[in-house]
């Protein structure tokens, strides 16, 4: 069977399609998880603590890069379902946040790759990431304020998505966020 196939009682009952359901929830987890360690980062000791946990932080980043990779190659893919959207104002803003969404996650993806390269860092003491531009010094600091802020951006983005569903789902009384719920097959 297809993803076409499989995607299509999906489009009946006006939910996503499992796999751009699990995508979904996939790279909120990961975004979640990278946040968390990298406001808790600064609490480990320096040296080995530290480079662990900061390796634990770029893997999941390169994990999260994957993930980003295959959902944007998964959007633009045929097999894709999409619920219909609604029109008028919550139409074009439900358009616009997750435009803003994605814009921002592959920003601070970008970012997060090159505050890597920046810092020069150790991936759990086993293999280096090299320092590119040691000459600048000034662009380790600089990458990584701006990796912060786009990662900060990104939760407070991911919340205010969040707390939308919740208004959906509450306020309004409608299906927008079952649809993106992972559903069980009946049988």
């Amino acid at each position: 069977m297809t993803s076409a196939t499989q995607a299509q009682p999906a489009a009946a009952k006006g939910v996503y399609d499992s796999r751009s359901i699990h995508l979904h929830w996939v790279t909120a987890v990961i975004v979640a998880l990278l946040w968390g360690i990298a406001e808790l980062i600064d609490l480990f000791p320096r040296g080995a603590p530290k480079i662990a946990v900061r390796s634990v932080h770029i893997v999941l980043g390169l994990l999260l890069v994957a993930v980003t990779v295959r959902r944007l190659s998964w959007r633009s893919s045929s097999g894709r379902i999409v619920p219909p959207a609604p029109g008028g104002l919550w139409g074009h803003a439900a358009k616009i946040s997750h435009a803003a969404l994605y814009a921002v996650l592959v920003i601070v993806l970008l970012l997060g790759i090159s505050n890597a390269w920046a810092r020069g860092d150790s991936i759990f003491s086993l293999f280096s990431i090299p320092k590119l531009l040691p000459a600048f010094p000034s662009l380790k600091p600089a990458v990584g304020r701006l990796h912060k802020i786009g990662a900060n951006a990104l939760v407070i983005l991911a919340l205010l998505h969040a707390l939308a569903a919740l208004f959906h789902h509450y306020v309004l009384r409608d299906t927008v966020l079952q649809r993106m719920l992972v559903h069980r097959k009946t049988p």
